[in-house]
């Protein structure tokens, strides 16, 4: 419907303009915004070949009056450089000079002047019998092929072959007609090329219409036009005119297509994250690849978790794409599986003018690729680095606190050294020893070292910390005041029942008298 209305606004924009005349393309651009900013440049470069084969037998001359107008109209809406052939056929086929060339200067009035002199009844017997006498749709398809290779023409071709479809040669051609070398001829040597063919079918024939539609392969796009007269054959030339710029335009498009190839090879981690490296075709018409699935198979119950679609610019990238599923794997029972099986990727092509693509007859391709994947792989719901992380901290954590216990364990961890308390700096206590205990009382009644005529004690003692929380620790040497109005250590002054934190061997003030602990 799309085209159909882009055509029929063509038809009525340029009947009075150039076929690169401005309507035409606004029209274009106003229903191909995004095609046209890419390809509009081009499209006005754009040339074709226009071959019209004429069947110049019988009576066909009574069409002269509506078919050589109807072709100069459309000779002058072409542009310069389009390539014009006129071919008149009968028992045989040929170019008559003149009626050949490219559209520039005074080459349009010679190619009307041509036209209508192909409809000239022949004056010689042998004419008669070459052109007016039979009707050889055969020979003028070889003809047509021969025209169509020749070297210096354009990709985009418009055949229009008139006539009425009714094969009949003459009787030494009889039997040795050659349709499919003809066949043959166009599907290689139009490879590659866009292709038109208009069969303009006149009254009261079109019995062998089939055999000539079974010559051109499917890749040329062949329409059937059946004219009721001569005035309908008029009026099929204007409007097609005025659509030749639609048919450019999808040639232009078609021009930048290439065969759509896709294959990736996978890459798949221990921890069983699949990434792809892509190897495409991109074309300026599909330049971005959108992965859109992927599945695996023959791997005894393993599947995967897709993260797609993904789009893709680059045509040699390496894109990730999901993970095995985890789904069964057991936070207790860790595991390695083996990965045999085989990935299946499903693609397509996301361009912002995929709509117009549609409009103008052109679906995008989706893409289908299998590989191979055989990895060993760590089964567990969390990423094996994560693992590993986990684990490590564990065993960090339990090597910490055996250390822990060991140090609070340790003689090294107790009160070790001599103790003597003096006052004015002459000793009222013996000197005594501690080995590896774990706190010492020193003052008034003390077990371990008594002090005469003092009111006050101390006590120093081991402050370890809970191996499983405070792994960290090191065990501390705490001093408090059971008795007494404060003391001094580290040089600042304590109250009683505080209890600072003190180095070994370190120094402590009580009124008059100095604790050493000596080492």
């Amino acid at each position: 419907m799309k085209k159909a209305i882009l055509t029929t606004l063509l038809a009525l924009s340029a009947v009075c303009f150039p076929l690169g005349a401005q309507p035409g393309f606004d029209a274009l651009r106003a229903d191909y915004p995004l095609l046209m900013q890419k390809f509009g440049a081009e499209l006005g470069e754009q040339r074709a070949d226009y071959i019209f084969a004429i069947d110049v037998s019988g009576t066909m001359d009574k069409y002269r009056d509506t078919v050589v107008p109807a072709l100069g109209a459309f000779f002058r809406s072409l542009q310069d450089g389009d390539y014009v052939s006129i071919i008149k056929f009968g028992g045989e086929a040929s170019n008559e000079v003149g009626s050949a060339g490219k559209i520039g200067g005074g080459t349009v009035s010679n190619l009307i002047e041509s036209a209508g002199r192909i409809y000239n009844k022949p004056t010689t017997s042998y004419e008669k019998e070459k052109y007016y006498n039979w009707t050889d749709l055969d020979n003028m398809l070889h003809y047509l092929a021969d025209d169509m290779q020749q070297i210096g023409r354009n990709r985009l071709k418009f055949v229009f072959i008139i006539t009425d479809f009714v094969h009949d040669p003459s009787p030494s051609r009889r039997g040795r007609e050659d349709w499919d070398g003809a066949a043959r001829r166009f599907a290689t040597e139009q490879s590659g090329n866009d292709v038109y063919v208009f069969a303009l079918q006149l009254p009261g024939g079109g019995r062998d219409l089939e055999k000539v539609r079974n010559v051109f392969p499917r890749e040329f796009k062949f329409s059937h036009v059946p004219v009721p007269n001569g005035q309908a054959l008029s009026q099929w030339f204007t409007q097609r005119k005025n659509a030749i710029l639609l048919d450019k335009f999808i040639s232009v498009v078609s021009g930048h297509i290439r065969p759509a190839e896709l294959t990736f090879s996978p890459e798949m981690d221990f921890s069983g994250r699949l990434g792809l490296a892509l190897d495409w075709t991109p074309n300026p018409v599909y330049d971005c690849l959108r992965l859109d699935d992927i599945t695996l198979s023959g791997a005894r119950g393993l599947r995967m978790d897709a993260e797609l679609p993904v789009t893709v610019m680059d045509d040699a990238a390496t894109v990730p794409v999901g993970a095995l599923s985890k789904e069964d794997a057991s936070v207790l029972k860790p595991s390695l599986r083996h990965l045999d099986g085989e990935l299946t990727l499903r693609a397509s092509f996301a361009v912002p003018y995929e709509d117009e693509l549609r409009h103008l007859g052109f679906e995008a391709p989706s893409l289908t690729a299998t590989a191979p994947v055989t990895r060993t792989v760590f089964f567990y719901p969390l990423p094996f680095w994560l693992f590993c992380t986990i684990i490590g901290l564990i065993l960090l954590y339990i090597i910490l606190v055996i250390r822990a216990f060991a140090r609070n364990a340790s003689a090294a961890s107790r009160i070790n050294g001599r103790f003597e308390v003096t006052e004015d700096g002459a000793p009222v206590t013996e000197r005594k020893k501690a080995n590896g205990v774990n706190s010492v009382d020193i003052g008034r009644a003390a077990a371990f070292l008594p002090v005469p005529d003092c009111r006050w004690s101390i006590s120093i003692s081991v402050r370890r910390y809970n191996p499983f929380l405070l792994f960290f620790k090191s065990p501390e040497y705490v001093i408090e005041q059971t008795r007494g109005n404060g003391f001094r250590a580290n040089g600042v002054k304590w109250g009683s029942h505080q209890k600072p934190k003190i180095a070994p061997y370190s120094k402590i003030l009580v009124g008059t008298h100095v604790i050493r602990w000596i080492q």
